[in-house]
């Protein structure tokens, strides 16, 4: 392996212990270093969650974004959801949520964003 993946994996394992104590802030500093070199769907996806617990979510929009195209599992589109719905697009953050519906139906961060936008997205939709 080369020198920098080493040091983007070697970052995002104590980006990932940090977050893991609850030190949201030195989590997103290691998760920074380490899509640098390697821009992995989990450091982004991590990193975007750590701005959501932190109560940062427009910090958290774009590392989410990139972990949900990068990766086709359900947790970065629901969190994403979540975030865009935190920042008030919530057109949005029922397009996303329903993407991550259909890449998991039984996500309840994405069942809950979707039902809580449906109404408004109906009625935009209807125009």
């Amino acid at each position: 392996m080369d020198e920098p993946l080493e040091q983007s994996r070697a970052r995002y394992e104590e980006g990932r212990r940090l977050f893991e104590s609850g030190d949201f802030a030195g989590a997103i500093e290691k998760f920074q270093a380490s899509i640098l070199h390697s821009p992995h769907f989990k450091s982004l996806e991590l990193l975007g969650e750590a701005y959501l617990r932190l109560g940062r979510p427009s910090h958290a929009i774009v590392p989410l974004a990139a972990a949900t195209t990068l990766n086709s599992q359900v947790r970065a589109p629901s969190l994403l959801a979540e975030a865009l719905l935190a920042v008030g697009e919530r057109l949005r953050a029922h397009e996303v949520a329903k993407l991550a519906l259909d890449r998991d139906a039984t996500n309840k961060k994405a069942r809950s964003v979707f039902e809580a936008t449906q109404a408004e997205y109906s009625a935009w939709s209807a125009q």
